[in-house]
């Protein structure tokens, strides 16, 4: 995977550094000038922005049960982890629940199981199972980096407490706190006049989930046909993930840092857990 080469890693470092540095003195006046909480836009990448979990989850769940040993305790737990790859999937339509009404939630839903079914369906047929070993680190890969970042974003967005611009400019009293002031004081104030969801600004767990779709890069690593489309697929990925960021601070949800450290913790993370499974490592029958 080229992403996670020292010298693209650190071209998306500073990249990073960048929009942080930007964000630190500009994050208030960037959202608004650009914030319009009406935005269809807006409001699609609020349905569909996290839509990567399910494609991740079902991807990895294809290898998994393709690849289940013959027997014993490791096929147990394989068999285990490739139900949790399903059912954590399913999260995927959690926004689509909160958020549509109606028949359009029926839609909306069935749309995107049709989709996970597809991916599942495409990787189960297509993947290359002459060796097991490949295919089962492959999909840790993708399952280990979306449990380990949603724990660290869920984490982190409850003690940072950093309201969210659409209740800043809606409450008078409300102030803007800056990504770098962690506490919980604005929160308490407004208890019973603010739900506790609009405190949670810092970091962008929309952004953090789009993030995920980069790990689907692996799946030419173990998919014939997808062999030399590594380039296409980082493009797609990125334009995937900035159009939910911009999204997200278009509905007033998130400021620039927020949606920069989202992507950042989800890259950071995927890199860790692949140096750590040598994602990279040659095929070995």
């Amino acid at each position: 995977m080229k992403l996670l080469q020292k010298k693209n890693i650190l071209i998306t470092l500073a990249a990073a550094f960048v929009l942080i540095l930007i964000g630190t003195f500009l994050d208030f006046q960037i959202s608004s000038l650009v914030v319009n909480q009406d935005s269809l836009y807006g409001k699609f990448f609020l349905l569909f922005g996290q839509f990567p979990v399910m494609l991740c989850g079902f991807a990895a769940s294809a290898m998994l049960w393709k690849s289940l040993p013959e027997e014993g305790t490791e096929k147990i737990i394989f068999q285990v982890l490739s139900a949790g790859g399903i059912l954590g999937g399913l999260i995927g339509v959690k926004e689509v629940l909160e958020n549509a009404s109606g028949f359009m939630k029926i839609v909306f839903i069935l749309i995107e199981l049709l989709i996970g079914a597809a991916m599942f369906w495409f990787v189960y047929q297509y993947c290359d199972t002459s060796s097991p070993r490949r295919l089962r680190r492959t999909a840790l890969f993708i399952l280990f980096t979306v449990l380990v970042t949603t724990a660290v974003v869920v984490l982190v967005k409850i003690p940072w407490g950093r309201p969210r611009y659409r209740s800043i400019v809606a409450i008078n009293d409300l102030k803007y706190q800056p990504w770098y002031v962690i506490g919980k004081s604005a929160r308490d104030m407004f208890e019973g006049v603010l739900d506790h969801d609009e405190f949670k600004s810092f970091p962008s767990g929309h952004t953090a989930s789009a993030t995920y779709i980069l790990t689907l890069i692996t799946l030419k690593n173990v998919i014939p046909m997808l062999k030399g489309q590594e380039r296409a697929l980082t493009i797609a990925g990125f334009v995937w993930i900035v159009l939910t960021a911009i999204a997200r601070i278009v509905s007033g949800a998130h400021f620039l840092t927020d949606v920069t450290f989202g992507f950042l913790i989800t890259f950071l993370i995927m890199w860790g857990i692949g140096s750590y499974l040598k994602i990279n490592r040659k095929k070995k029958n």
